[in-house]
């Protein structure tokens, strides 16, 4: 998940937020990451906080998990992760 991809996967995954609904977002078969893709699913988390719908990763991987410690932001993805690869 990268800035060329971000837009397009942007409103397909707001949409997927349901109100009252948890959401899993599977992330195994996800490219390359850059710091727009976890900016994303910060987004995408925030937006289901807000319509009390949980949103939980599934599948992690590895270069998603690498941006997020650079960012400082691995206790937030370890938080919202259900399972890493």
């Amino acid at each position: 998940m990268t800035i060329y991809e971000a837009s397009d996967w942007r409103e397909q995954l707001l949409h997927a937020v349901k109100p009252g609904s948890p959401l899993e977002v599977d992330l195994h078969t996800s490219g390359p990451w850059d710091i727009s893709g976890l900016q994303l699913l910060i987004s995408l988390t925030r937006t289901g906080d807000h319509l009390d719908s949980p949103v939980r990763f599934l599948l992690v991987p590895p270069g998603c998990r690498e941006i997020a410690r650079r960012a400082g932001l691995t206790d937030w993805l370890r938080k919202h992760t259900i399972s890493d690869l």
